[in-house]
């Protein structure tokens, strides 16, 4: 294991404690997913994508993906930082029947794109948050466009609602937890194709593409509107 791998003994434990904490909230949560595009007929956990959200979003994807997409024929693997909160989130993940990959722009981030590759072509999904680890918040770093662009994978915007929640007013994004028997709105956008000659000015757009396709909820959560109680 990279020495740029951070891990203590207590992170496991911890994160089989947050899966529960996690799952127990979601079974409570009245879920409701829209879909904005067919993707050619094709249902959500059936093809291979990238999916991409919000940093302070997170609480939920992995439960609905699980139970309530029941995306059980594409494995899916994830983004968690290299440090050791993302050691406890990989155990989430775990938990939750994913694969998890370590690295971030700070940190293995050479070696985390190309592990991202490999996972891809296992045959796996990606997870990932463009303004993660540590922000700025809702603004995307470029490594989902470039790896969009050399997988050929579509991006898939997913944007969250909560009828009600908690904010984590010391974490830099804001993190949301959704109160228990509150309201979850969960939208997948229509999907983004990245050309694989990707200029910087061809970046640059696509970023601001990806910017706005997220942008429900930014910059902080709407109220869940009436049609979707």
């Amino acid at each position: 294991m990279s020495s740029e791998l951070r891990k203590k003994w207590w992170t496991v434990p911890v994160g089989h404690i947050v899966w529960f904490f996690i799952t127990l909230i979601c079974f409570t949560l009245r879920k409701k997913v829209i879909v904005e595009a067919e993707y050619e007929g094709k249902k959500m956990g059936t093809f291979q994508c990238i999916i991409a959200l919000w940093h302070n979003r997170v609480f939920v994807p992995c439960y609905v993906y699980r139970y309530v997409l029941k995306g059980k024929k594409v494995p899916m693997s994830m983004l968690t930082s290299a440090s050791k909160d993302g050691a406890m989130l990989a155990t989430v993940a775990s938990d939750y029947g994913m694969r998890a990959v370590r690295g971030s722009s700070r940190r293995r981030g050479v070696a985390g794109f190309l592990d991202m590759l490999r996972e891809l072509k296992d045959g796996c999904s990606m997870c990932i948050t463009p303004d993660g680890p540590k922000g700025p918040i809702y603004r995307c770093h470029p490594g989902v466009i470039k790896l969009a662009s050399v997988s050929g994978l579509p991006i898939i915007p997913i944007c969250i609602s909560y009828s009600s929640c908690w904010r984590l007013k010391k974490a830099w994004d804001g993190f949301a937890i959704p109160k228990p028997f509150s309201k979850v709105v969960v939208r997948l956008g229509s999907p983004i194709t990245v050309p694989k000659e990707l200029t910087p000015e061809l970046q640059a757009e696509y970023i601001e593409k990806l910017e706005q396709a997220l942008a429900h909820g930014a910059p902080d959560f709407e109220p869940i509107s009436p049609e979707n109680k």
